[in-house]
């Protein structure tokens, strides 16, 4: 099983809306330009399986601000998704992964992966969110 971890930015326009077709009733969370700047599609031998964001907070903060997986990923997949994104936050030397949940269904998923709840509020927007942090 060969993952790479490629930006957006090496993606053909083809490429990216490829991915995000399945997505389109969300379009806008896709357009920003955070969204390109700081994204990445997870490959598997070649093929796109998923995608995220690592949104700088500071120079040791970072934030998954999206992870969006194609709809047939295998559950262990999604879990080992999180440990590739922590790699790559690792590799541009962030120390601490934050990551927002509104619904309380996700944080038994976020716990498997070692993230604590983090009692200090990373940032003001959005509002009304758990927040959790994983130390790298």
């Amino acid at each position: 099983m060969m993952i790479s971890i490629t930006p957006v930015k090496e993606q053909t326009p083809n490429e990216y809306d490829e991915f995000f077709k399945q997505e389109r009733d969300k379009e806008e969370l896709f357009e920003e330009p955070w969204v390109k700047e700081h994204g990445y599609f997870l490959e598997l031998d070649g093929k796109q399986l998923g995608f995220f964001v690592l949104y700088p907070i500071n120079e040791s903060k970072v934030w998954l601000r999206r992870l969006v997986m194609r709809e047939q990923t295998n559950p262990a997949i999604l879990i080992l998704a999180f440990d590739w994104v922590a790699e790559k936050a690792m590799e541009q030397n962030y120390n601490e992964l934050y990551v927002h949940v509104q619904d309380e269904n996700t944080a038994p998923l976020l716990e498997m992966n070692r993230f604590k709840p983090a009692y200090e509020v990373p940032m003001q927007n959005p509002s009304g969110v758990d927040w959790f942090m994983k130390e790298l």
